[in-house]
């Protein structure tokens, strides 16, 4: 027996029907327009008027990424960094603060006081290990030398670089020495350069930027017992200069130091 094939009837669209998904299409196309006149892009004001968005997250997304767009304008970041921060899944100022240490690294990392002598034929003062300081010109630096010519003599002296702890223009002597004091234990132990890396005082770029950064006054004391007070300018890859009221005045090198910390 053959069974009879059941057809749905075909729903019949009214002239009514179609007028009122007319009046449908046009109050969602208005809805849509008033709020893109108001500010929203037009492809989510058509989301919100069609029910496909509620209107509280449109404008989250709108404000969002309003900080997105300002972000990157005010602190030239990419949109993606800047959508992290808006986001809450990254922090402004410990990136700040990161891309700052890194441009600090990259401007001052083969930075050096005695190149800077070298080329600008200008004097210098070197404080050298068994307490001795000298002033003269910085001739010619190798890996582990430099020739130093003292002052009022005629043959140049070969200084190895671990010898030397720190330099400063003999304009700033004074300055120098106001920064300077003596703790008398260490200086009285005498002693010698530390010639293994291993063996010197662990002090990291991240440890130099953050007195840089936060302008803190610090104790550098050296092997042989000068402890220098001031600010930090600046810091390379072998050297860091000590300021005073903002003014450069003495480079230390960082093989010469014992300890350094903030001032007490």
């Amino acid at each position: 027996m053959s069974r009879r094939r059941v057809v749905s009837p075909v729903p019949i669209r009214t002239r009514h029907d179609k007028r009122h998904e007319q009046r449908d299409q046009e109050r969602v196309r208005k809805r849509a327009e008033d709020l893109h006149e108001s500010g929203m892009p037009f492809q989510m004001a058509m989301a919100v008027a069609h029910g496909r968005m509620e209107l509280n997250e449109a404008l989250e997304r709108m404000s969002r990424n309003d900080r997105i767009d300002k972000l990157m304008r005010k602190h030239n970041l990419s949109r993606a960094l800047a959508t992290q921060i808006a986001m809450g899944q990254a922090d402004l100022e410990r990136v700040l603060y990161r891309r700052r240490m890194e441009e600090h690294r990259l401007a001052n990392r083969q930075r050096s006081i005695l190149e800077g002598s070298m080329k600008e034929r200008l004097l210098l003062v070197l404080g050298l290990h068994g307490q001795e300081e000298v002033t003269g010109e910085v001739e010619a630096i190798d890996t582990y030398t430099i020739e130093f010519l003292p002052r009022d003599e005629e043959e140049p002296r070969s200084i190895h670089k671990l010898q030397v702890k720190y330099a400063y223009r003999p304009s700033q002597e004074k300055h120098a020495h106001g920064m300077r004091s003596v703790d008398d234990k260490l200086a009285a132990k005498s002693m010698s350069p530390l010639e293994r890396p291993q063996d010197r005082y662990p002090c990291s770029d991240k440890r130099l930027f953050r007195y840089v950064d936060r302008r803190i006054t610090v104790d550098a004391t050296l092997l042989e017992g000068e402890r220098f007070t001031g600010e930090i300018g600046w810091f390379s890859r072998y050297e860091f200069q000590m300021t005073q009221e903002g003014d450069p005045v003495v480079t230390i090198f960082r093989h010469a130091l014992h300890d350094l910390s903030e001032a007490r």
